[in-house]
C-alpha cells in the first residue's frame, strides 16, 4: 500500500511574520494568533536562520506594547485611589509618589526597546548553553535566538489585568518549551530542562552562598568565646 510522502521543508509556508508577500500589520496579526492557537505550527513555519532582524523586530514590537500596558494599568490601579483620599496632605504626598510613578513608567516605556534585545541575547545564550550540555541543540544559535524573539508574544497576557503576569509565565513557559524542541529537533523534556536548570543552579548557588557566609560568622562567633 502506498503512502504519501511528508511535504519537502521548502513547500511549508513560513510564519506570517516573515511572509514578504504580506503587509506588516497582518503579518504581526497572523502570527500572534498562530502562536496563541498553534504555537507548535507556528514554530515548525519559523525558519531557523535567514537573519535574526525580523524577528527581533517583532519581539521588540510585541515586548514593548506589553511593556507599555503593564504600565497602563499599574498607573491606572494607582491613580483611583487618589480621589478617596480626604487628607490634603495624604493628597499631596500620594499625588507625589503617583508623578514619580509617571515619570518612572515614562523612562521605562523609552528605554524598554534597549533592554527587550538584551534580555532577549542573555536569555538565547543560557538556553542554548543548557541545550548544548543536554545534547539539544541540533541547530545554531540563530535557532534560538529566533525562538526566543517569537516568544515575546507572551508580552500580550499584560493586556489582561490582575492575572495577566500569571498568564503570561504559563504561556512563556509553554512557548519556550514548543519552540525549542521545535526548532532544534529535540525532545520537549530537554527543552524544558534548559528553562529551568538556569533556576535550580541559581538556587543551588545562593545555598552555597548562604552556607558559606553563615559559617564563617558561625567560626567568627566562636573565636569570639
Amino acid at each position: 500500500m502506498e503512502t504519501t510522502p511528508p511535504p519537502a521543508p521548502d513547500t511549508v509556508p513560513v510564519i506570517p511574520w516573515e511572509d514578504r508577500g504580506r503587509s506588516p500589520f497582518d503579518g504581526l496579526f497572523e502570527t500572534v494568533k498562530l502562536l496563541a492557537t498553534s504555537p507548535g505550527e507556528a514554530f515548525n513555519r519559523m525558519p531557523v536562520e535567514g537573519g535574526i532582524g525580523r524577528p527581533l523586530f517583532y519581539a521588540v514590537a510585541i515586548g514593548w506594547l506589553g511593556v507599555v500596558v503593564g504600565i497602563g494599568w499599574n498607573l491606572l490601579f494607582q491613580g483611583m485611589w487618589l480621589p478617596f483620599v480626604e487628607s490634603a496632605e495624604d493628597l499631596a504626598g500620594m499625588g507625589a509618589m503617583y508623578g514619580l510613578t509617571v515619570g518612572w513608567g515614562v523612562l521605562v516605556a523609552v528605554l524598554a526597546p534597549l533592554f527587550i534585545i538584551l534580555g532577549i541575547f542573555v536569555a538565547s545564550a543560557i538556553f542554548h548553553l543548557m541545550l548544548m550540555m543536554l545534547g539539544g541543540a541540533k541547530n545554531g544559535f540563530e535557532a534560538t535566538v529566533r525562538v526566543v524573539c517569537y516568544t515575546q508574544t507572551a508580552q500580550l497576557a499584560s493586556l489582561i489585568p490582575c492575572c495577566g503576569s500569571i498568564i503570561g509565565l504559563v504561556w512563556t513557559i509553554v512557548l519556550y518549551t514548543i519552540g525549542l524542541s521545535t526548532a532544534h529537533r529535540t525532545s520537549q523534556g530537554k527543552a524544558l530542562l534548559a528553562i529551568f536548570l538556569p533556576l535550580v543552579f541559581c538556587c543551588v548557588l545562593w545555598a552555597v552562598v548562604f552556607l558559606v557566609i553563615g559559617g564563617i560568622a558561625g567560626l567568627a562567633a566562636l573565636a569570639d568565646q
